[in-house]
C-alpha cells in the first residue's frame, strides 16, 4: 500500500501546484480537470461564457483527503492548502457570514466572482453537504460558528413553525447573540401546511450542522435544535409502519392548478401536495409528498434512499460523535432503518419496493395521471439498493450495537459480491476476496465492519476493493472512472477511501476524516455543443464524459 498512497500523495501535489487560482494567486482550488489536456473542468453560460468553477461545496472530499494526507505522511502542506482555501471563503463571507456554497452559485476563478446557471438564481443551497466542520472550526472558529448559525437563519423561514427550504438567501442578517435560545413549539400540527418544503435533504444537513456546533461550543441550544428538527421529521412518520418522511410538511394550496398539462407550471408545489394531486383519488390519504417513497425520475439524485442512505448516514455518524448526548438521535435513526428494511428491502433481490409509508407494495401499479412523480401510465418499479445503503446500515448496526440491523448488511453484502458475512455470528464471515466491487462508498463500509468486528478477512476483503479500486483508476497520474474517462472530479470519494485503507492497514484508521457525503455538484441551464440550453448537472452530464476511440 505503500506505492499507493504514494501515488495519492503524487496526485496532490498535481493539484496543489497546478489545479488553484492561476489568474489572481489566491488559494482556491479549480473543482476539476481534464485528464487528458489538462485544462480546468468548465461551464458554459446560456449566454456562452466559459466559467472555470471553484465550488467549495464540490470540495469537501479534497479537503478531507488533504488533512488525511497530512496525518500520515506529516508533511502539513496539504492540509494548510485546504485551510488557506477556507481562510479565503471566510474572508469573503458575505454580511451574515455565509459562503458562495451549494449546486447554483459557485466561484469563477477567471474573474474571482460569484458566478451560477441563471435559472438557478445563485441562491445558496444546502442538499446532503455535511460539510468538513471540524476543519472549518481548526481554521476559524469564529467564522465557523457565525456560517453555521447563518445556515440556518437563511434556510428557515418562519422559526414558530419550522418553515425552511433548500435555498437560501444571502446577506439575510443573524444576530448571533442568544441564536439558538430560540422558543420551540412543541404544538406544531403534524404534517402542517406550509410554504416552504422541508424536504430532509436540507433538514438533515441543518440538524449536522447544529451538533457540529454543540460539538465544537457546547452550546446545548445548539443540540436542542438539532433534536427539535430531527424530531419534526420522526413525528411525521406513517403511523403504522414507522416509515418516512421526506418532509414534515404539506405544500400550502395557494393558487387553482392549471388545467393544461403541458404548463410549465403545472407540476409546482403552488397548487397543493403534488402526491395527493397525482395519486389521492386512488390511494387516499397516504398518498402526500411526505409519504412518497418511490422514485420515477432518473435524473434525480436519491430518492427514498435519500432517507434511508445519505441522511442516516449522517445521523448515525453524528450520534456516534455526540456519544451518550446523541442517544436520541440514533434511536430514531435505527428505528426508521429497522422499518425500511422490514417494509421496504427485498434481500432476495436486493431491492426496493416502491410504495408510500403505509408499506404496501406497490410494484406494477400504473401512474394514473400526469404530475410531479411522471407520466400518466408509467410503471412503479424496484429500484437496486445502492453501495450507500450498505454503508448505511452497516455503520448504524456498528453504530448502535443493534443486531436486527445485521441481515440486512448480510444481505446486501452477499448482492454486491462481497460474500458470506455470517447472519450468526459477523466475526466469522466469508469474505470473497475475488470479488469485483471497485467503490470507495463499498469500501467504507467494507472498512467499518472491519473495525467493529476485528475479523482480518474484512481487512483482506477492503484491500482486494482497494486494489480493484487502484487498478481501475489511477490513469495519467490521475484518479477517474476509466482509462477512457475524460475529467478527473477532485471530489471524488476513491482517493479519500484508499487513504483510509492504508490508515487502517497501518492501524492509524483515526488519522483520516471519515467520510460523509458525496453530495457536491452543480446544477442548472448550460450551452451544450450541438444541443443548445438544457438543465444539467455536472456529475452526471461533465464528469461521465469519455473519449471516443
Amino acid at each position: 500500500m505503500s506505492m499507493v498512497l504514494d501515488y495519492l500523495c503524487g496526485y496532490a501535489d498535481r493539484i496543489l501546484s497546478q489545479y488553484r487560482d492561476p489568474y489572481h494567486g489566491t488559494p482556491l482550488f479549480f473543482d476539476g480537470a481534464d485528464s487528458f489536456s489538462g485544462r480546468p473542468v468548465t461551464w458554459k453560460n446560456v449566454d456562452g461564457t466559459d466559467w472555470e468553477p471553484s465550488n467549495l461545496a464540490s470540495q469537501q472530499n479534497l479537503f478531507r483527503l488533504l488533512s488525511a494526507l497530512s496525518a500520515l505522511t506529516g508533511n502539513g502542506d496539504y492540509k494548510n492548502a485546504a485551510q488557506a482555501a477556507l481562510r479565503w471563503h471566510f474572508d469573503h463571507a458575505d454580511s451574515s457570514g455565509l459562503l458562495r456554497w451549494g449546486g447554483h452559485s459557485f466561484i469563477d476563478l477567471k474573474t474571482l466572482q460569484p458566478a451560477g446557471p441563471e435559472n438557478k438564481n445563485m441562491v445558496h443551497e444546502l442538499k446532503h453537504h455535511y460539510p468538513f466542520y471540524e476543519l472549518m472550526y481548526e481554521t476559524d472558529a469564529k467564522a465557523t460558528s457565525k456560517l453555521i448559525k447563518a445556515i440556518w437563519n437563511s434556510h428557515i423561514f418562519n422559526w414558530d413553525t419550522v418553515e425552511l427550504s433548500r435555498h437560501g438567501d444571502y446577506g439575510k442578517p443573524t444576530v448571533e447573540q442568544g441564536f439558538w435560545d430560540q422558543p420551540r413549539r412543541e404544538d406544531l400540527e403534524v404534517l402542517r401546511e406550509a410554504k416552504g418544503l422541508s424536504f430532509v435533504n436540507v433538514g438533515n444537513d441543518l440538524i449536522y450542522a447544529a451538533c457540529q456546533a454543540y460539538l465544537a461550543e457546547h452550546d446545548q441550544g445548539a443540540l436542542n435544535w438539532a433534536e427539535f428538527m430531527s424530531w419534526q421529521y420522526v413525528r411525521s412518520r406513517y403511523p403504522h409502519t414507522g416509515l418516512g418522511c421526506y418532509q414534515f410538511n404539506r405544500p400550502t394550496k395557494r393558487e387553482e392548478p392549471p388545467t393544461d398539462e403541458n404548463d410549465p407550471q403545472y407540476t409546482f408545489s403552488y397548487y397543493g401536495d403534488r402526491a395527493q394531486r397525482q395519486f389521492g383519488p386512488e390511494y387516499g390519504a397516504v398518498a402526500m409528498e411526505a409519504w412518497v417513497l418511490f422514485k420515477m425520475d432518473e435524473e434525480a439524485l436519491n430518492g427514498p434512499q435519500g432517507i434511508y442512505g445519505d441522511a442516516s448516514l449522517a445521523q448515525v455518524s453524528m450520534a456516534r460523535q455526540l456519544g451518550e448526548c446523541g442517544r436520541k438521535l440514533m434511536d430514531w435513526t435505527v428505528s426508521g432503518l429497522e422499518a425500511y428494511a422490514r417494509y421496504a428491502y427485498d434481500p432476495q433481490t436486493n431491492e426496493i419496493k416502491p410504495m408510500f409509508a403505509d408499506g404496501k407494495d406497490l410494484t406494477g401499479h400504473k401512474v394514473p395521471r400526469y404530475g410531479y412523480y411522471g407520466q400518466k401510465g408509467w410503471e412503479l418499479r424496484r429500484e437496486k439498493i445502492a453501495p450507500i445503503m450498505l454503508l448505511t446500515y452497516a455503520t448504524a448496526w456498528a453504530a448502535s450495537g443493534k443486531a436486527t440491523l445485521w441481515p440486512a448488511v448480510v444481505a446486501m453484502a452477499g448482492h454486491f459480491g462481497l460474500g458470506d458475512w455470517n447472519a450468526d455470528n459477523p466475526a466469522k464471515p466469508q469474505a470473497n476476496l475475488a470479488t469485483t466491487a471497485s467503490d470507495a462508498v463499498t469500501l467504507f463500509a467494507v472498512l467499518e465492519v472491519a473495525r467493529t468486528t476485528g475479523a482480518t478477512q474484512y481487512l483482506d476483503l477492503a484491500k482486494a476493493i482497494g486494489a480493484n479500486i487502484f487498478r481501475q483508476r489511477a490513469h495519467r497520474g490521475w484518479l477517474v472512472p476509466s482509462s477512457q474517462h475524460m475529467y478527473c472530479r477532485f471530489d471524488d470519494a476513491e482517493p479519500l477511501a484508499l487513504a483510509a485503507l492504508y490508515a487502517a492497514e497501518q492501524g492509524r484508521a483515526d488519522a483520516v476524516p471519515a467520510f460523509r457525503s458525496q453530495g457536491g455538484y452543480i446544477h442548472g441551464d448550460a450551452l451544450l455543443p450541438g444541443i443548445g440550453k438544457k438543465n444539467i448537472t455536472d456529475i452526471k452530464f461533465i464528469y461521465p464524459q469519455q473519449c471516443v476511440a
